[in-house]
C-alpha cells in the first residue's frame, strides 16, 4: 500500500509509461473546456492517480535502463573474452603450423587473419551491444521527456482552474458585498 496526500494506491501493478501518458492525455483532451481561455476543469482526483502511478511506474523504467546497461556491460565482457579467446588459438594455430610445415611466412599471415577476425567479432559485437543500449535509452528518455510535459501541462491546468476559481468567488462576495451594502442605506438591493 502507498499513500500520498491521503489518497491510497493499492496492488501496485506494472504499467507502461507510455499507457499513463496516454490517459493523463485522454484526461486532458475529455476535460470540460473554460469558454474564452485556454483552461479546462479536470478532475483532479483522476490526476492525482495517474501521478501516482507515474511515481511508481517511472523507477521502474529507469531500473529496467540500468539492467540494460548492466547486461550490455555482460555482452561486451564476453566479446572481450571471445576475443581473447580467438587470440590464443591464433597464437597456437600459429605455432602448430610452424611445427607441422615450418612455414613461418604462412603461419604469420595465418595469425594474423585469425586475430583480425576476432576483432572484427569483438568489435561487431560490442557496437551492436551498443547501438542497442542507445536505442533502449533513447526510447526512454523521450519517455520521461513525455511524462514531465504532461504532468507539466497538468498542473499549469490546475493552477489555473485554482486561479479561476478564487476570481469567481472573490467576484461573488464583491456583488454580495455591494447588495448588502445598497440594503443597509434604505435602497432596494434591486433595480426595482
Amino acid at each position: 500500500m502507498r499513500f500520498y496526500k491521503n489518497r491510497v494506491l493499492e496492488g501496485v501493478v506494472k504499467i507502461d509509461i507510455a499507457h499513463l501518458i496516454d490517459r493523463l492525455e485522454r484526461l486532458l483532451n475529455k476535460s470540460r473546456r473554460i469558454p474564452l481561455t485556454s483552461g479546462a476543469i479536470v478532475s483532479s482526483d483522476e490526476c492525482l492517480e495517474i501521478i501516482d502511478q507515474m511515481r511508481v511506474t517511472i523507477p521502474q523504467e529507469i531500473a529496467k535502463a540500468r539492467r540494460i546497461e548492466e547486461e550490455r556491460d555482460k555482452v561486451l565482457a564476453l566479446a572481450q573474452d571471445e576475443a581473447e579467446r580467438l587470440i590464443d588459438r591464433a597464437h597456437s594455430e600459429a605455432e602448430q603450423v610452424l611445427n607441422e610445415r615450418g612455414l613461418l611466412e604462412e603461419a604469420h599471415e595465418r595469425s594474423a587473419a585469425i586475430v583480425e577476425e576476432g576483432r572484427r567479432q569483438a568489435e561487431e559485437t560490442m557496437r551492436g551491444a551498443d547501438e542497442y543500449a542507445i536505442r533502449v535509452l533513447g526510447q526512454l528518455e523521450d519517455q520521461l521527456i513525455a511524462v514531465q510535459t504532461t504532468i507539466r501541462n497538468g498542473l499549469e491546468i490546475l493552477q489555473q482552474e485554482g486561479r479561476r476559481r478564487r476570481l469567481t468567488t472573490e467576484a461573488g462576495l464583491e456583488d454580495f458585498g455591494a447588495a448588502t451594502e445598497g440594503d443597509s442605506h434604505g435602497e432596494p438591493a434591486s433595480g426595482s
